[in-house]
């Protein structure tokens, strides 16, 4: 490449703007490429219901107790976005973005190029040096890109519920830059100050994720103040002294929040834990805490290395992840290649790592005296989000404090970059597939239960989409069966069986949450108002039923246990036109086993034993099959009763050649046969062959 067009490209990547373009363009390639195939998951499905329901102003009463403008945050987006998660996407996107720019300007402010040179011993910028803070020193984008793509926090499709969590980054980045300006230049200080505090404010009345995150603005007014004060006390005290405007509105909040947390969500417990068991207690809780800022420091950043399993992912799938990998690290080496300086002060990582160290240790303490644990897996992910700065500094000063070679460092570099930006899209992937999985269940759902008796709770086996729990889906169950509820008594609820009840002979009667309130609505019902589903994908969705399924092959005991509590009565099989899938899931609905089987089970809960068979005859014809051996004894059935007895016991010895395990399923399916059809010949003969050869007289 010609020489004067290198230097047009390094002027052009030491542009101030250029560092915000590359996080543009990396956070739309690490997060944006799949949002147009995203739903909601977790804490979404509520608020988004709450908001249908109520009208977007809905939105302000969510946490407002304790989080008055966290409901501020979901109102606009969902003035914005309403109830389209492709949007919900894009504005929790935007967020994470000026997020990380807004880090990145904070970064210019305290480690400018030439930063040694330009500060007295009160921080204050000498007025013989005009340098102003620039984009494109290591610090600034080393960090701010890691930052952005650090691999941890995996819940940025979690579009809703996070946009609340992930809008106060840029307040807070925002408000300790402004403090680092009005130590540094004295002009106008107040002015600075009070926009800082303001806020600070809106980032602590959010959220109380970042509270912790307020003990580093000492610490950034020390590194400032010690690059010429050297001594450490007198350094101390003046850091001190600049950050006493933050400490008065820092304490009231504090002593506001303790106030009140007996009251709302996330009650402070550390206090109970720690007296309870004062000498393990104490040890146990400070080993956690350990392990807490070992995973979220450096940990998360292992998991970059964990490549596509081929046995979720296919070779398509594979090619694609390592096409990206390549294009990230490729891009963002050329990036940095470009950026780079020679004449950079190489003081920044000690300083960094200072800094680093001091964020991630009091990033997690509003989490600890509530007795949460950031971890790296679903959803205590989420409280990972203010240990980001932390390890993002530290990880970038490792880099430039281990590598000595700038070739290394870039290197090193882009391919963390480009490896964790393949793994978001990973995650991504994922993300699809547990939407496309929620479109499915309440597709099969909504095919076999065209209509629910109010206060019915549905209890299910907890269901394989990660990041939605059975609080999260009794949103759009309510939604979905009553599209026009305007308030009052909650209708419906979904319960997981083993993890509200236990998986170990679960107790039902008594139980809190069939009389428990969601968010708004009160909830009232009992165990006997109940419809059990089991669901174990690719196999259909059941309902259950005591007489007719206590003998389903590997049926999990739990589940079993509570086969008696579901009446199958609550059940309206006529459509009803009120009930329809919101419009995010409305997607059409294929016409495979699974659709036909769920229309069948349902024609042979009203005895339309002709539907049965018709449906039956159109099913075994498809380019698809059961997927699990039961998925037949419908059509057993059916067959059975319009006299079709070739046909049902072709279907009997299938069931039981692929599964060894039916026969007693099948021999209960025949006792009903018996009891509910007139008696023949044919009849007679195949009912004894089947008694015979199934051992029926053993059951």
């Amino acid at each position: 490449m010609p020489k004067h067009q290198i230097e047009t490209l390094q002027k052009l990547a030491q542009k101030p703007f250029a560092i915000f373009a590359v996080l543009l363009i990396v956070g739309i390639t690490a997060y944006g490429l799949h949002i147009y195939w995203m739903g909601f998951y977790w804490d979404d499905w509520p608020w988004i219901w709450f908001a249908n329901v109520m009208g977007p102003q809905g939105m302000l009463q969510i946490d407002v107790e304790h989080r008055p403008i966290s409901g501020v945050v979901l109102f606009i987006g969902s003035l914005l976005a309403g109830e389209n998660p492709v949007l919900w996407q894009v504005y929790n996107l935007g967020w994470r973005i000026l997020g990380s720019c807004a880090l990145a300007w904070t970064l210019a402010q305290i480690w400018p190029t030439n930063n040694a040179h330009q500060t007295n011993s009160r921080g204050l910028i000498n007025k013989n040096n005009s340098l102003k803070s620039t984009f494109y020193s290591s610090p600034v984008i080393w960090v701010s890109l890691l930052f952005l793509v650090y691999p941890g926090f995996e819940q940025q499709f979690v579009a809703v519920n996070n946009s609340r969590h992930i809008f106060p980054l840029m307040t807070f980045f925002l408000s300790l830059g402004l403090m680092v300006k009005a130590v540094q230049t004295r002009k106008g200080f107040w002015i600075y100050t009070a926009s800082a505090l303001w806020l600070s404010l809106v980032t602590m009345f959010t959220t109380e994720y970042y509270y912790g995150l307020e003990f580093i603005r000492p610490v950034i007014l020390w590194l400032l103040i010690r690059r010429d004060e050297k001594r450490f006390w007198p350094g101390v005290m003046a850091a001190f002294k600049d950050w006493l405007p933050y400490v008065i509105p820092l304490a009231a909040v504090f002593g506001w929040r303790f106030a009140i947390s007996q009251s709302v969500n996330y009650q402070i417990t550390i206090f109970n834990e720690v007296s309870a068991t004062p000498g393990s207690g104490f040890l146990l809780r400070l080993w956690g805490m350990l392990s807490d800022l070992l995973a979220s420091g450096f940990g998360a950043w292992g998991t970059i290395f964990k490549l596509p399993d081929p046995t979720l992912f296919g070779p398509r799938t594979q090619l694609y992840y390592w096409g990206i990998v390549s294009a990230a690290s490729l891009g963002i080496l050329l990036y940095l290649i470009f950026a780079h300086r020679a004449d950079e002060n190489p003081t920044w990582r000690q300083e960094a790592l200072i800094l680093g160290a001091a964020a991630l240790i009091v990033a997690p303490l509003p989490f600890w005296v509530t007795g949460l644990d950031p971890k790296l897996s679903f959803p205590a992910d989420r409280l990972l989000l203010p240990m980001i700065l932390g390890s993002s500094l530290l990880v970038a000063a490792l880099i430039d404090l281990i590598f000595r070679r700038d070739t290394v460092k870039v290197l090193i570099l882009a391919l963390m970059i480009g490896l964790v930006v393949g793994q978001h899209n990973q995650n991504a992937i994922a993300y699809r597939r547990d939407w496309k999985y929620q479109i499915a269940f309440f597709q099969q759902l909504t095919t076999r239960i065209p209509d629910l008796m109010p206060n019915t709770a549905i209890l299910s086996n907890e269901l394989p989409n990660n990041r939605s729990t059975d609080n999260s889906l009794t949103a759009p169950l309510n939604w979905t069966y009553r599209p026009d509820f305007a308030g009052g008594e909650l209708p419906l609820n979904m319960l997981y069986i083993d993890l509200r009840f236990g998986d170990d002979e679960p107790v039902l009667e008594g139980s809190k949450y069939f009389t428990s309130t969601y968010r708004f609505y009160p909830f009232h019902g009992t165990p006997e108002q109940s419809v059990v589903i089991y669901h174990r994908p690719p196999a259909c969705l059941r309902v259950m039923d005591n007489d007719r399924d206590h003998y389903y092959p590997m049926l999990p005991d739990f589940v079993k246990d509570t086969l008696s509590y579901s009446d199958s009565t609550r059940i309206l099989t006529e459509p009803n036109p009120n009930v329809r899938l919101p419009a995010m899931l409305a997607q059409p609905q294929p016409e495979n086993w699974c659709y036909y089987f769920e229309l069948a089970d349902l024609a042979r809960q009203r005895e339309d034993w002709p539907r049965v068979v018709e449906l039956g005859d159109i099913a075994f014809t498809l380019d698809d099959s059961p997927n699990h051996a039961s998925e037949r004894i419908p059509f057993i059935e059916g067959y059975a009763h319009i006299g079709r007895w070739g046909r049902a016991e072709e279907l009997t010895f299938e069931a039981l050649m692929i599964n060894q395990f039916m026969g007693p399923m099948l021999c209960e399916t025949w006792e009903r046969i018996e009891a509910e059809t007139e008696t023949s010949t044919e009849r007679d003969a195949l009912l004894k062959k089947i008694n015979t050869q199934l051992n029926c007289s053993l059951y």
